[in-house]
């Protein structure tokens, strides 16, 4: 629906009903001081200057002389348009053809209040609201005191007031939905800024900002908000908002392609020269008034640089496998088109057509559109490297973590969980396994009826309650849940007695190559809080071993090394 709107609104501004005639081409310029009235131009004989110089002018007050052509034009007040970026008091007087002349002066303010959309004034032409008087006007002569840009006069010409006025609001609408439009990007930055951080957003939310304060300023919508603002500040802001914009758009540039797209070397010349125009406009149009009609040459010239390495970046992150940098080039290429054509009216090389002004709006809000979904792609494609990159981490953080050949907890992530033990004291024993005489295992059966015994173990001890893991060879630890059945008598003793029947019993059915039964010495060590793992493990290895030494298939519990007896308290057989 925005697409369609600006199309027809395009088309709109392109109707012939805008009835006006140019007057580039007919105009003729003098100067003079200030205190020189109408009347003693037209008395006085000196010549105007018609040639290709004619815009070389000097005085305080610019002269402007021009046929009235109105005949194209409908019945009504005829007005004298031309770029209002500037201005301060103007006059306009009619010439009859009996000699008589009819004068308006218009006061600073009333230029402003005269504007028109697009950076226009409109003044009436004395005379011309009457029909009778309208049929005799020959010649008009337009004064303006102390001109800053040449399209003041290079702009001029003859339109219709009622045709305007008629237009003025439909017009002022339009250019408000086309910056409601390049906001609406700047809302979508702004909001999702705040959970992803990436500062290309940031860049393309001034690029906006700087769109916007554009538009506003230089259709004349200011003129409604602010009545009062001079035409001097509204051209300050055009110039310094464009500036500004250039400059961010470089920098956006360069964050928002994917790394390694553009050369190191290319992005320093880029830098530079998006910069170029904030400096130009720094020291060409100061804030204290102190600039010429020259000054107005360097700033569009300053643009030219960064305008032909943009296009040469984009077609140099394109050669280097850029995606991203499509958005730039559909949303650019249109931009600086437009705007080479601006320049060079700017510079004054050619006349050519202010329609293409409005060319470049439309140009502007829709490269805020397009950049939107491009900062949308990029997000896209950064939350996917990120996903992947976590996604990675996770999966290199589980093959630090976990045994190779049975697929469970290894030493390093049994450490691990028993720091974390420390804390919050989830684990009230550790117990250690052995599998009884493993090496006859490997040697009489081989190393792949090993390793299945290995993993059938491995795979039951994870499916216990408690955290399991392979610390060695043959060696698993078990931290032992510490939950109500701790305060049974003999716990740890019965609840791995239960396992340990479990597992030979899966070895059986699972390993049916082995013809006698696997079966498995448990060493067991109460945790304490703030014991050391070191600590724990000396205790349920010596209890291991002897478990080993008492004839293999138990579990011990309590120390038995000095004990004579056959079957010690504190042991149990599986």
């Amino acid at each position: 629906m925005r697409l369609l709107a600006a199309c027809l609104a395009f088309l709109f501004l392109w109707s012939p009903a805008l009835a006006e005639v140019p007057m580039s081409e007919q105009l003729c310029t003098q100067s003079s001081a200030l205190d020189v009235t109408a009347a003693t131009v037209v008395k006085s004989g000196k010549a105007f200057d018609c040639s290709d110089n004619k815009y070389a002018l000097d005085g305080p007050r610019v002269w402007v002389r021009i046929p009235f052509l109105a005949e194209t034009l409908p019945p009504g007040t005829v007005e004298v348009q031309g770029d209002n970026n500037g201005l301060s008091r103007m006059q306009v007087h009619a010439l009859l053809d009996d000699g008589t002349l009819l004068s308006s002066d218009f006061s600073p303010q009333a230029v402003v209040d005269s504007w028109r959309p697009k950076g226009h004034y409109g003044l009436p032409v004395p005379g011309s609201e009457d029909p009778g008087i309208r049929s005799r006007i020959k010649t008009i002569y337009v004064a303006m005191d102390n001109p800053k840009v040449v399209s003041s006069i290079s702009l001029i010409q003859l339109a219709s007031k009622q045709k305007w006025d008629d237009r003025k609001l439909p017009l002022s609408i339009m250019f408000a939905l086309l910056c409601g439009m390049a906001i609406m990007p700047l809302i979508y930055n702004l909001f999702f800024y705040g959970a992803l951080r990436y500062n290309f957003m940031l860049w393309h939310s001034l690029m906006i900002g700087a769109t916007v304060v554009y538009t506003y300023s230089s259709s004349g919508l200011m003129f409604i908000s602010f009545p009062e603002t001079s035409l001097i500040t509204k051209m300050l802001i055009n110039y310094w908002s464009l500036a500004i914009g250039v400059a961010v758009s470089g920098i956006f540039l360069l964050r928002f392609v994917e790394s390694g797209k553009i050369a190191p070397w290319l992005q320093s010349t880029l830098f530079v020269t998006a910069m170029l125009p904030l400096f130009v406009t720094a020291i060409v149009m100061r804030l204290d008034g102190g600039y010429s009609m020259d000054a107005r040459n360097y700033y569009h010239a300053s643009f030219l640089p960064v305008f032909f390495l943009v296009l040469y970046s984009m077609g140099h992150a394109l050669r280097r496998g850029s995606i991203a940098i499509w958005f730039q080039i559909a949303g650019w290429t249109p931009i600086i088109l437009f705007s080479l054509d601006r320049v060079a009216r700017g510079l004054d090389l050619y006349i050519g057509w202010p329609v293409l002004d409005y060319g470049l709006y439309f140009a502007l809000v829709m490269e805020t559109i397009i950049l939107a979904l491009g900062v949308a792609y990029r997000i896209l494609r950064l939350r996917q490297q990120h996903e992947n990159t976590l996604s990675k981490q996770v999966e290199l953080t589980l093959l630090a973590d976990t045994d190779g050949l049975t697929t469970m907890n290894n030493r390093r992530s049994f450490d691990r969980e028993f720091e974390s033990n420390q804390r919050d004291y989830r684990y009230s024993h550790l117990a250690i396994f052995d599998i009884d005489f493993f090496k006859r295992v490997n040697d009489r059966y081989g190393h792949e009826i090993g390793d299945e015994v290995l993993r059938v173990v491995g795979r039951e001890l994870d499916a216990t309650p408690h955290f399991a893991a392979r610390i060695g060879g043959e060696e698993f630890a078990l931290l032992m849940q510490n939950d109500s059945r701790d305060k049974r008598k003999n716990y740890p003793a019965i609840a791995l007695s239960e396992i340990c029947e479990t597992l030979i019993k899966l070895v059986h059915d699972e390993v049916p190559e082995i013809q006698e039964s696997v079966t498995f010495s448990v060493g067991v060590a109460p945790i304490t809080k703030r014991i050391s793992l070191r600590k724990v493990m000396a205790t349920a290895d010596r209890r291991l071993y002897d478990a080993k030494r008492n004839g293999r298939n138990q579990i011990v519990w309590i120390d038995i090394s000095a004990t004579k007896a056959a079957r010690p308290a504190g042991t149990a057989s599986v």
